[in-house]
């Protein structure tokens, strides 16, 4: 799931660009795995990358590092390699580190749309708004590309950071034409509705994301947010003991 407002309160847009950027860069073990958007040689690094992918998704950020530093090693062309690398780098929170191995996944796969996705959003949330954008375009370019609506909400993320209102939600909107289901646009749809006055529309968004997103902390105070606003004070405490009764310990426990 990175303030329009500049309030904490904010939650979806104020957390846009970061929950963006986990997005380009969740999945990529399918995207290494598929290989089927931007085909690419085999190479002696890929079992190297398949174990990086799978200690990553494990969790074992450690080891998925070694795998991944094996994998460059072992090929230095493989723009694999390089990618999983800059993944790995990125959950380390080691941002140097990742922006080299992105750059040179992309410079190795120019036309790999997954690459220059991830790129882009790296771009944008380094304030190289012209830069990302450029890159996710590029991937959007791309008519075979399966992760269309996760390169649309990249771009609003990087759109609002550049002060480009109306772009996010031409964006947005795009990512729901792509996927009607797809939760990440809906509840950002459904914040930008609520900070608008436009009640009813964000409670039709969240009814929506409901039946297809996480009941995650920031979810159920916005959901909370809405119907105190409609006048549903009753639903709004029942969303806000669900959200104490399950996340004790989150910030948005505070906020109530």
């Amino acid at each position: 799931m990175q303030p329009m407002t500049g309030r904490r309160g904010s939650l979806i847009p104020g957390r846009l660009s970061s929950l963006l950027l986990v997005l380009a860069l969740s999945g990529c073990a399918g995207a290494l795995g598929q290989r089927a958007e931007a085909p690419e040689d085999e190479s002696p690094a890929d079992l190297y990358v398949e174990l990086a992918t799978e200690y990553l998704q494990r969790g074992q950020l450690e080891t998925a590092l070694e795998r991944a530093q094996q994998a460059v090693a072992t090929d230095r062309g493989s723009a694999r390699a390089h990618y999983i690398l800059a993944i790995v780098h990125q959950r380390l929170g080691q941002g140097d580190d990742a922006q080299r191995e992105f750059a040179q996944a992309v410079k190795r796969a120019p036309q790999n749309p997954d690459y220059r996705n991830a790129w882009g959003a790296v771009l944008c949330a380094q304030g190289r708004h012209e830069a990302g954008l450029a890159e996710i375009t590029a991937a959007l370019a791309e008519p075979l590309y399966q992760g269309q609506e996760v390169a649309l909400m990249n771009a609003a993320g990087c759109s609002r950071r550049a002060g480009r209102d109306a772009d996010v939600e031409r964006y947005l909107r795009a990512a729901l034409e792509h996927d009607p289901r797809f939760p990440p646009a809906l509840l950002a749809l459904a914040e930008r509705d609520y900070q608008h006055g436009d009640y009813q529309s964000a409670r039709s968004l969240m009814a929506r994301y409901s039946h297809t997103g996480a009941a995650t902390p920031e979810a159920l105070l916005l959901a909370a947010r809405i119907e105190r606003q409609l006048g549903n004070a009753q639903l709004a405490r029942e969303l806000e003991r669900t959200l104490r009764q399950r996340f004790p310990h989150s910030p948005e426990v505070i906020e109530l």
